[in-house]
């Protein structure tokens, strides 16, 4: 993690066309207003919209309009500051858009060593949610390729520094286990692999082929455990468990 080079809130103004406070921006907000010509320069950090804008704003939204500042909202420090997300992105990126669409109030100044200090708090509470939602930090729904994990440590062998020291009759059955699998997972490989692994149908392994090699070198690099079809991360899971909890005490 590092502390940002610029200030977290720009608290820059934005003004209507009567001069009423609509909102604060970050000065890019600003630029984009003033790049196509639809507000005028008050000052450093003030713009005038040139239009009538069809709603009110934040005007009516006090935490909005106030002048954040640029400190770490736990100790007060103005060094090494981060921002930080209040409901991490694992959690707040399955929650329905009207919760999390344009809610800056999500995201605070924290200066790195107190960052450090809640990520350690954060990691408990999250193996905590793990026990109540029955959520695995690592998700559900993982799938286990066997085949691909033998074919790649047989892979592994014969691309070994004492590959001439297998016995001849166990170097066959690792080039069958590796060609089998190679063959049956052909879409997972480069273009070029899959042309050599074509030709094997025609001719054997060849391990002193660079082509070859490379074949077993990304069998080597596949992944075993993958997500499966009904995969949902912890987040997903969490989230759905809170929506679901609101939804029957409405009722």
């Amino acid at each position: 993690m590092q502390a940002r080079s610029k200030a977290v809130y720009e608290n820059c103004t934005v003004l209507d066309i009567s001069g009423n406070l609509l909102f604060r921006a970050s000065r890019k907000r600003l630029d984009w207003y003033l790049s196509r010509y639809l507000a005028a320069v008050i000052d450093d950090h003030t713009i005038q919209l040139k239009f009538a804008n069809r709603g009110t704003g934040r005007s009516n939204e006090p935490f909005y309009l106030q002048d954040m500042r640029n400190a770490c909202v736990v100790c007060g420090t103005t060094d090494g500051l981060t921002m930080h997300h209040v409901v991490p992105h694992q959690y707040r990126q399955y929650m329905s858009t009207d919760i999390k669409s344009r809610s800056s109030f999500d995201l605070l100044p924290v200066c790195m060593r107190c960052h450090d200090q809640y990520e350690r708090h954060a990691t408990a509470f999250k193996k905590h949610l793990e026990k109540c939602f029955q959520a695995p930090l690592e998700g559900r729904g993982w799938v286990e390729r066997r085949d691909i994990g033998q074919a790649g440590r047989a892979a592994a062998a014969l691309l070994g520094q004492h590959t001439d020291k297998i016995p001849e009759a166990r170097r066959a059955e690792l080039r069958r286990t590796v060609q089998a699998v190679a063959e049956a997972w052909i879409l997972l490989f480069s273009d070029s692999a899959r042309s050599c692994i074509e030709a094997w149908k025609q001719e054997q392994l060849d391990l002193s082929s660079e082509a070859h090699q490379g074949v077993l070198r990304e069998l080597c690099e596949m992944e075993v455990r993958v997500p499966g079809p009904d995969f949902c991360t912890h987040g997903e899971i969490v989230v759905g468990a809170v929506d679901r909890t609101q939804s029957d005490c409405a009722v």
